[in-house]
């Protein structure tokens, strides 16, 4: 079996069919080539059969040009790295596409293939980079994320188990909404309350717990929307995400918000409110009862939150070991010290970070065991697949 690296694939756009049996012919042995003799086949083949490394169009062809085409192509696939052939007459047009930073290169015809290649080479090499700087921040994102959520759940605890339950109605919303950039959404109802690291955590307990709390208390509580969009702020591609912590308490909202901040604010507001009266011991039905009547309520939002299932009947509840806990179970009961303090209140999903604190504390002072605790039944059956292994 052979190790070789697959050839990178390169996607030809021209609407003169000789000119891409040409290129098939001379750089076959190079690349892995698709043709297409159109912009309107060349953004199928990219929707159907990408991603392409490199996407190279001829400038002058009918119905769509090559730099409108490769515009079009940069929405689709924003990896590929774009290569435009151009004649002497379509320099100048060339060169403003260029400029505009829709296009890597352009290459005037007719071009040799030691150049051609050579162009296609460094395009490849181009897109790699590009591929490899958008792994790094992706997994950067993902451990700032990761290192946010694990503040938010030792630092404050309430307020991570009341994010948890906003992100699984949220979760439901958009996936029952069929909205793009879903993640934006969860994202913001993971982190809605990361601002709250900055209060002190009896305060936060007090609050949620419906208790009276003092009129600074609520000053300090009532910042932190804003507190926690300037933290997010500074994250990339985090934008919208903050805007939706930011505007979390606000109504109505501003209109020049843009659409994505407004329909993620509507979403997260609607699931802060369910899950707050929900909480204070009304019902999935009541809580939605009452929230209809409130003007301003998406009524859409509230159709879709009624198809949501509180908890699946086929969870298993079994009772473990701080030392048996594992990510995805959700604490069925108060978890307390000996003496009856309680570390985390019931719900709150089980997190790594959660884990190192409990045994934390059943070194030191102590955790009444076992713990009972609902399980999937994937999760479970994952469970005893690992300990058959």
């Amino acid at each position: 079996m052979s190790d070789a690296r697959p050839l990178p694939r390169i996607l030809c756009v021209d609407d003169e069919p000789n000119v891409l049996e040409g290129l098939v012919r001379t750089l076959f042995d190079e690349f892995d080539i698709v043709t297409a003799t159109s912009g309107a086949e060349g953004l199928e083949l990219i929707r159907n059969e990408g991603p392409f490394a490199v996407i190279v169009s001829d400038m002058r062809m009918p119905a769509m040009d090559g730099a409108t085409f490769l515009s079009h192509a940069r929405a689709v696939a924003p990896d590929s790295t774009r290569v435009l052939l151009t004649g002497h007459a379509d320099q100048a047009s060339a060169i403003a596409a260029v400029n505009d930073g829709h296009i890597f290169q352009f290459l005037t015809k007719p071009c040799q293939h030691d150049l051609l290649s050579k162009a296609l080479h460094a395009a490849v090499s181009e897109h790699r980079l590009v591929a490899e700087r958008r792994e790094l921040l992706d997994k950067t994102l993902k451990g700032s994320i990761q290192v946010m959520v694990d503040i938010l759940s030792i630092t404050a605890p309430s307020a991570f188990a009341r994010a948890q339950s906003v992100r699984r109605y949220v979760v439901h919303l958009a996936a029952a909404s069929k909205h793009k950039d879903r993640w934006q959404y969860e994202l913001a109802a993971m982190l809605f309350p990361i601002g709250c690291i900055t209060l002190p955590s009896d305060t936060l307990d007090k609050l949620f717990a419906g208790q009276a709390i003092s009129e600074q208390e609520q000053k300090m509580f009532d910042a932190h929307p804003q507190v926690g969009a300037r933290l997010l702020a500074k994250i990339p591609r985090f934008e919208t995400v903050a805007q939706i912590v930011k505007y979390q308490g606000t109504s109505p909202l501003p209109a020049s918000l843009p659409g994505s901040v407004q329909t993620g604010c509507r979403m997260l507001q609607l699931a802060i409110a369910l899950n707050d009266r929900i909480v204070a011991g009304r019902s999935m039905h009541a809580a939605l009862a009452e929230l209809q009547a409130f003007p301003g309520t998406d009524p859409e939002l509230l159709a879709h939150m009624r198809t949501y299932r509180e908890q699946r009947t086929d969870d298993i509840v079994k009772a473990v070991r701080v030392l048996d806990l594992r990510p995805s179970m959700i604490l069925d009961e108060d978890v307390c010290t000996p003496s009856g303090n309680v570390i985390v209140s019931k719900g709150h999903e089980v997190t790594p970070a959660l884990i190192e604190r409990l045994l934390s504390f059943k070194v030191g002072i102590g955790v009444r065991e076992p713990v009972r605790v609902r399980i999937g039944v994937d999760h479970e059956a994952l469970a005893h697949d690992r300990s058959a292994a």
